[in-house]
Formats: C-alpha cells, structure tokens, sequence
C-alpha cells in the first residue's frame, strides 16, 4: 500500500515526493535580529556617515565662525583729532581703547597684508563696541532652543521632521547673512540659523546611532566629529579672504548635501517602537534592496510584530521624562554633569589658545589636524580590546584632562603666562581628548541608557546643556581670564575631578549592551532580561504560528480516525503517533523548529539555571546567558544557518529511510483487509511532510 501510495504521488507530479516549498516563517524578537538581516554596517549606512562628514562643513562653518575666523582683529587706522594725519594702532596694544577714545576720530581696518577680512574688522566691533560675546551667546542660544525642540520633534514626529527642509534653510539663512547691515542683523540671522542647526544635530545624531548596530555605533558617533571641517574651513578662508565671500563659497560647497539628505531613511526602530509596522517594513525592505545593502531580506509586518511590547496608542513624552523614575534621574545627572563639563574645557581651550591666534587660518587648519586622529585610535582601541569598555573611556579620558589641567595650573602659578607655548600644547593635548574621547563617548552612553521613545530628548537635553556650557563660557570664563587667569583653569579643574569622582560610583557599563525601546524598559531593564533568548523565539514562534496549524492537523486525525473505526481502508499520509484506537495517546507534531529550538535552549541554558544554586548565583549566570544571548548581534545568521542545514539533513535522512521501507513493504502480503502503518512510517511521512 504504502509503496503505491508512494508511486501514485510520482506519477501524479512526475517527481519525487518532496516537501512542499513554503515560505518560512520568520519572527523577529528584537530590533538587533533585523539589523543582522539588512546588514548593520553596509553601504547605506556608509553613505549616512559620508553625507554627515559633509554636512559637518556647513554646520562646523557657521557655527563656530564668531569664536575664530569672525572674530580676527586687524590693526586699525586712526584719524587723529588734530587733523595731523593718521597713526596705526596695533590690536595687540594694551591700552588701544584709551588711545583711540583720546586721539581718534575715526577708525577704519587696516586692509594691508591682513590674512583674513572678519566680521569684527567690517563692524569696528572694538571696545565699547565689541559685541562679539552678544553675537556669540545669541548662536548659542539658538543652538540650544533648537536641540530641545528637536529632541521633542524627532521623538514625536519621528527622526526625519524638517530634516531636508531643515537643511535647506540652513543654507539660505547662511547665504543671508552676508547681506547683514550691521551686527545686529547678522546676529539675528545666524541665531535662526542655529535654531535649524541644533535641531537637525539632535534628530541627525539619533538616527545614526539606531541605523546601526553596538559593534559599529562608535563609527557613526566619530563621524560627527569635525576635523575635516576645520581644515576645509581653513581652505575656504585662505582663498577668499574676506568673511561675506567666505560664507558664499562655503555655501556652494554644501548645496550638494541637501540632495544627499533627500535619501536618508526614517529610523525602523523608532517607526517599530511607535507602532507604525507597515512603514518600517517598507524603509526595512528599501534597505534589505539590492540598491544599499543588498541582503535580499523581505520583511512583512507579521515578521516584525513580537518586536514591540507596546501595543496602546503611542505616548507623546516630554524632557521632564527623563526623570521619570529614579533611575533614569540619575543618568540625566550625570549626563548633565558630564556635557557641562565637555563644554566648559572646550571653551578654555578657545579662550586661552590666543598666542597662535596672529594666525586665524592656520589656527583653524591645525585644529583639525590635531583631532583627526584621535577617532581612529579610539575605534581600534574600541574594537580590539573588549575590556576597554564605556567605562573604562570615562575614566580615562577625564582622569588625563585632569592630569594635563592640574600641571597646567602650576605652570600658571609659578610664573608662565597662560598663552605661552608650552601651556598652549598642553590645553591643545587635553581638548583633544576632551573634544574626541570624552564626547564620544558621552554620545555612546546616552544612546544605550534611554529607551528609543526618548533618546532625541535625551539628546536634545545633552547638546542644550553643551551650548549652555558655551554661554556660560563666554559670560564667565572671558572676564575670569582677563582678571585672574590662574581662575579660568581652576574652574575647569573643579568640574573634571567633580565629574571623575561621581562617574566612577554612577556612571554604568554600557559596552555591548542592547539598546532599550520602552519607557519600561527604561524603569526595569530588558523585559525579556530573566527569560532566555531562545525561549523568547519558541514562545512567539509557537504562539501565532503552531495554533492554526495544530488545529489543521487535530482536524485531518479526526477524519481519519472515524475511518479507522468504521473500517475504511485509509489511503491518506495523515497519520499520528499512538494508539489509534486511544485518541488520548495521539500526539500532534509540532514542527521542526519547535523541536530544534528546545534542544538549542536546553543545551545552552548554564547548569547554574537549572540546578538549585543559590538565587544570587542563578541571577548571576541568568545575566551571563541574557549578555551572551542579546548582545553579540551576529547569533542570528548563524542560527538561520544552523537551522537551515539541520532541516536539509533531517528532510534527506527521513528520504532514505522511506526509500528503504517501501522497497521493504513491496516484498510483504498485499491480502491485509484493514491494514496500517506502524507508528514509525507515519511519523516518518508527518515530519516530510512538515
């Protein structure tokens, strides 16, 4: 019977009998299996950190104008009061505000060998007229009022709000300002242009650490890093001479970029945590397409629906979310503690680098080139030594700065001017660490320790309480240094040691962790963090997919079963293990990966889970496993690998032995009135089947 059976199905297909090809269910547990399936650093997440290398001379152009090249001062010319004639007054002469307000009746830029043409020189901004701090604070603050509101935006409307257009009017307000009549109008006007700066740095900086996964996160954080942008600033500066064709032609170098940002895709992480599963899966899919990364992956809203555990209408959250709850309170501390900290050493660095200042272009170019090479040795440090954790690089990099700004305070107190050379490389060497090291790795913590719901917050919070470190720079560090210099490093000094200490007691290890997506996440750690991975995917693979199909094959033993028992012969595959007289024994199959995935999770759940430790030991290996489960990404290629080969060896081995049998079965008896399988072919056709 069974060796007909076996050659009516030949005939029928012309083939031999083989499985049904279906396509495989896939159910993704977590955000870092799909990024493991589109690649997490491919070619579009390449061209991302490109386009922001780019955008970084635009917005490092604008942004830090006023604290060099906008603020060179020329030496002047003096139309005396006693109608003698003019007399040059040098910008580096003590009392040249006495002697212009006595002896000037007017005061005109020197234009002769003048390297560069600033805003300061066009505006006479000297003096009592030196309102280069106001321009200055008034750029920061719209950096500020910008990365706040584009921290809520981005978390509210998603990472691409007024991305392109943001960008767009970037540069048309930069174009603007060498139209400006005055310092008050360029003021106004670049203050509007950091308003759109702040917010495209908060919701620019969110989507790139989410594109990618926690192997490759420090790449993107080092691709906003700006030195690049200095030297061609540099370059620009050189050429043109003068501060209104300086932002002409930097314009025209960054209007390719808006065509670059016009590509960029909303995060899938966000698009998952808020629910929107249809848009995810198209950006997901855009992906996966053979124009960027080329994985051929398809993803369909099923497949990514046990991602999220949020299914009620999205919330909208605001900054007072970040201490929602005590825990993360107290990162929001330290993160304020730690930004306010980068910013002020930042802004000693400007204000006390003065004595190559003769030189604003050089200056500028070799500010670059000090940091460039700082990332890469932070990204092989990062990647070859797995105990140079997050941890490890707070601490380092501060306890450096205040090394390097303890030596500098007694090479102040005992005699060296703050602009002589040897205090100058010394605050250059810890600005470099402070500018590369600390940032990055501020960047990197905040990404790790809030959940998506509000990371652009958080990183709207931290970037405001930078361009507020700026302001405080200006209205305190600048008067502080002029009076009491030895003031401007202790200030700073304090602020490090002060950061140091609490870091070393709160500040957590984050290196290789999975990010978080859910405000309770955020309040209790990973939800899944007691249950091992593997049983996470056979609960939701079990779930939505076996329940049709048991329910299918309950059905197909029931028919044949009534047939058994009226005495029907049964020409039908559908034949279960047990007694089929005793439906109580029968037991439905539940597929190969139910049975595959048990065996993987019993094989690698640690003995100290199963056996009856003590519950700090079972937490303790619980969280070894839960590491080793959700933090090393690439598990979930080779665990489609494994399966697949598997599944080939089983469906080949089970060929043979129905080979063997039916040629055995063809030697026996054909005179059986009711005849049937043994428990073993039919479970044997079963798992083929399956």
């Amino acid at each position: 019977i069974f060796h007909s059976f076996h050659l009516g199905i030949m005939d029928e297909d012309h083939r031999p009998f083989r499985s049904k090809e279906k396509k495989e269910v896939v159910f993704y547990t977590h955000y870092e299996e799909v990024l493991a399936r589109i690649r997490p650093f491919g070619p579009y997440q390449i061209f991302c950190c490109i386009v922001i290398l780019y955008a970084s001379i635009e917005w490092a152009g604008n942004a830090t104008f006023m604290e060099t090249l906008g603020s060179v001062e020329p030496d002047w010319n003096c139309t005396l009061k006693d109608g003698s004639g003019y007399k040059t007054v040098g910008n580096y002469e003590k009392d040249k505000c006495q002697i212009i307000k006595d002896q000037c009746t007017e005061i005109n830029a020197k234009t002769d060998n003048l390297e560069f043409f600033s805003l300061r020189a066009k505006f006479k901004l000297i003096c009592d007229d030196d309102y280069v701090p106001i321009i200055q604070i008034s750029m920061a603050g719209g950096s500020l009022i910008g990365a706040l509101v584009g921290g809520h935006l981005g978390d509210a409307f998603g990472r691409q709000t007024l991305f392109f257009v943001g960008q767009l009017l970037i540069i048309i307000t930069s174009m603007m300002s060498t139209a400006s009549q005055g310092w008050l109008s360029f003021s106004i006007i670049m203050g509007v242009n950091c308003v759109l700066y702040g917010l495209l740095e908060t919701t620019s900086l969110t989507m790139m650490m989410e594109y990618t996964s926690n192997k490759f996160r420090i790449i993107h954080a080092a691709c906003f890093q700006w030195p690049i942008a200095y030297m061609v600033m540099a370059l620009i500066a050189f050429l043109t001479k003068d501060w209104q064709t300086y932002f002409v032609f930097l314009n025209l170098v960054a209007s390719p970029l808006a065509i670059g940002f016009m590509l960029f895709h909303e995060s899938p992480r966000w698009l998952i945590a808020r629910n929107k599963l249809d848009d995810a899966c198209t950006v997901l899919n855009d992906l996966a397409h053979e124009r960027w990364n080329n994985t051929k992956a398809k993803f369909t809203t099923r497949d990514i629906s046990t991602i999220t555990k949020n299914h009620t209408k999205p919330q909208y959250y605001t900054v007072f979310s970040l201490f929602a709850s005590r825990r993360l309170a107290k990162q929001s501390f330290m993160q304020f503690i730690s930004a306010f900290t980068y910013s002020i050493v930042s802004s000693t660095y400007i204000y006390t680098t003065s004595g190559i200042h003769s030189n604003a272009i050089m200056y500028t170019f070799l500010d670059g080139v000090f940091r460039i090479f700082v990332p890469f040795i932070i990204i092989f440090l990062d990647y070859r030594f797995k105990a140079f954790g997050r941890k490890m690089q707070f601490i380092g990099a501060l306890t450096i700065e205040a090394i390097l700004f303890a030596i500098v305070i007694v090479l102040i107190a005992v005699g060296y001017n703050y602009n002589d050379t040897a205090v100058t490389i010394l605050i250059i060497i810890t600005t470099m660490i402070n500018d590369c090291v600390f940032w990055i790795n501020i960047i990197q913590v905040t990404t790790q320790r809030y959940p998506t719901v509000i990371r652009c917050i958080a990183f709207g919070f931290i970037q405001s309480v930078k361009h507020l470190g700026s302001i405080v720079g200006v209205i305190a560090l600048q008067p502080v240094l002029k009076s009491y210099s030895l003031g401007a490093f202790i200030i700073p000094e304090a602020l490090i040691l002060i950061t140091l200490v609490l870091g070393f007691f709160l500040q957590p290890e984050t290196k290789g962790k999975a990010l978080m997506d859910q405000m309770v996440e955020a309040n209790y750690g990973r939800l899944e963090n007691a249950i091992p991975k593997a049983l996470i995917k056979l609960a939701a693979g079990h779930k939505v997919n076996q329940v049709e199909r048991r329910e299918e094959l309950r059905k197909e033993m029931e028919a044949v079963e009534a047939a058994i028992e009226k005495g029907k012969i049964v020409d039908s595959p559908w034949m279960f293990k047990g007694d089929s007289r005793r439906p109580s024994t029968f037991v439905v199959p539940q597929g190969e990966v139910f049975e595959l995935e048990v065996i993987k999770t019993l094989q690698h759940i640690p003995e100290a889970i199963k056996g009856n430790s003590s519950r700090k030991q079972t937490k303790s290996s619980l969280k070894e496993y839960e590491n080793r489960a959700y933090n090393h990404e690439d598990d979930t290629e080779e665990y489609a690998k494994e399966f697949k080969q598997e599944k080939e060896r089983k469906f080949h081995e089970k060929e043979l032995e129905l080979e063997a049998r039916s040629r055995r079965n063809s030697q026996l008896s054909v005179n059986v009135k009711n005849p049937s399988w043994s428990d073993n072919d039919a479970s044997d056709l079963d798992d083929v089947k399956m």
